[in-house]
Formats: structure tokens, sequence, C-alpha cells
């Protein structure tokens, strides 16, 4: 993180030429964001039901506005009001506990969206559908998770209010590695992570991530989730650090296949929905994953 583009075009190496944290203008701004978001999000997700079903939906509402414009601007003509209802319609059925009906709805979202093709004027064939099909899958789906994380507890038998405690070993553990690889990647990077993907992130600061994310994991362990051994608070940190870099990543590229900076300017000093949760949208189904069929050996 932290790379400069010289003379020509060229990217420096990442970190020259910006030492200071606020070098860009945006950390006031993401320190004030952070401030006024995180307090609510906390609330929704102690609260958890259906204003916690809210907020995801948001996301996703947000997220898919923000992926299918990405998309428009390589000259593809999503479906967007399809497949902002069909983001918010597989969240729902995960909610309500209805993971035949999600099957099922994305089956049929799929015959329906190459059916309409057919009909559609100046067809492009492939694109639009494919499009169409991956941001509801890439946004809604792996958002959903979110919710299937709140509700395990009622699943496993457990008081509904330890689903919050699941939550926060995703969100904690993803944005202290955020966080951490953009400290240190702006104040200490020099050597570039993917410059071809985004020149701005550091081989420092992903270390730094990785290690943040570790450390999270473990105060987690000691603070709200102490059913974690060692070693699976070990793990689950470690893969945390690795698959929310990997996420952030793979937002990057597609900003960078549409010549976009940011995926929006919902959030102050972070961008879009996309900019702030992209990491998460890879994390959220790792812990659920890891945490029914490891941790609790759920079918």
């Amino acid at each position: 993180m932290g790379a400069t583009a010289e003379p020509g075009g060229a990217a420096a190496p990442a970190g020259a030429g910006r030492r200071s944290l606020g070098g860009d203008g945006s950390l006031p701004w993401r320190i004030g964001s952070a401030v006024v978001f995180l307090p609510i999000l906390y609330l929704l997700v102690r609260r958890g039901g259906l204003f916690f079903f809210a907020f995801v939906a948001l996301l996703i509402v947000l997220g898919l506005w923000e992926f299918f414009g990405l998309m428009a601007a390589q000259g593809l003509r999503p479906y967007r009001a399809l497949g902002l209802g069909a983001g918010v319609a597989v969240a729902w059925f995960v909610y309500a506990g209805l993971p035949t009906h999600a099957n099922l709805f994305l089956t049929a979202f799929l015959l329906g969206v190459m059916a309409l093709e057919l009909l559609r004027p100046r067809a492009q064939g492939v694109g639009p559908m494919s499009v169409t099909l991956f941001g509801v899958l890439y946004v809604g789906w792996l958002s959903a998770h979110l919710l299937y994380l709140r509700e395990l507890p009622t699943e496993l038998g457990l008081p509904y209010g330890d689903g919050a405690s699941l939550v926060f070993l995703a969100l904690v553990p993803t944005w202290a590695c955020d966080t951490a690889a953009y400290a240190v990647g702006m104040a200490f990077g020099r050597r570039r992570l993917l410059p071809a993907v985004s020149p701005k992130k550091s081989v420092e600061g992903s270390l730094a991530g990785l290690a943040a994310a570790v450390a999270a994991v473990l105060g987690a362990r000691a603070w709200f989730v102490p059913f974690l051994s060692l070693a699976d608070a070990l793990v689950l940190g470690a893969a945390i650090g690795v698959f929310g870099q990997v996420g952030d990543l793979a937002e990057s590229l597609l900003k960078r296949s549409s010549r976009a900076k940011n995926s929006g300017e919902v959030i102050p000093g972070h961008g879009g929905v996309l900019d702030r949760f992209d990491s998460l949208l890879f994390t959220a189904p790792l812990v659920f994953y890891y945490l029914k069929l490891v941790v609790f050996g759920a079918p």
C-alpha cells in the first residue's frame, strides 16, 4: 500500500513519497466514518433479527448497485433491477432458514436471465447474463453469510445472542487486517505486492495485515469467543489474514478493469460499500464454514 505515480505513468515503489497516514487527506474522513458507523453496526449485530437482516439487505443493494455500475463502465448491460431484487431475495431465504428455497430461486433466476436475454433488443449474449449472475453470487450470496453467522446459534441450539459474537469474529479480525495493512503500507511499504492489480498494496502492509488478523482472533478468543482452541484461533486468524486480502485484491481487479478508483462514494474516506466490505465478502463465509464444520462439527 502506498504507491505513487512517477512521470510517464510508471508506478513508483510502494510507499515512495507517502510516509504520512493522512497524506491523501482521507484519514480524518475514515476516522469520522468509523465514529458514526461502528456504534450503529454494533447495535444492529447485537439486536439481530430483522434489524440485522435489513442492514445486510442494504449492503447488498448498495454493493450490487456499485458492482453493476462497474460492469456498465465496461460496456456491459447487466439486469440491474432484477439483480438487486435477486440479491435481497437470496439473503431473505438465508435469514428465514430456507436453503432449499434459495437453491430453487437461484436456479430459476439463472434460467430467467437467460430467457430475458433472448428477448432483449441488441442482445449482447453471455456478457450481461454472466455479470448479473456473478454480481448476485459475489455480493448477495457472500454477504448472506453474515446472516448465516448471526443465525447459527439457532441451528445449534445455543442462545440466540451468541450469534453476535460469531459475526464480530468475522468483522473484527477482517478490519484489523485491513487497517494494519493500510497503515503499515502507507508508512513503510516498499515492495509492491501485485502491482498489475493494485499498485498501492505492499508486501510490508500485507504481512502486517496477516499478523493483525491473527492477533485479533487471539484477542477475540480471550474476550468473546472462548470456545475457540488455540489451534483454531491461529488457523482461523491466518486464514482471515490471507483471504481477507484476496477479497480486497479481487475487488481491486474489478475496479481496475473498469478504470475506476473507487466502487462508489457512499462512505466518506473509504469510497463505496464494496471498498469497505470487499474483504468481508471472503472472510464471512470462511468463518461460517470453519465454525460450523470444524469447531462445532455440525453437518
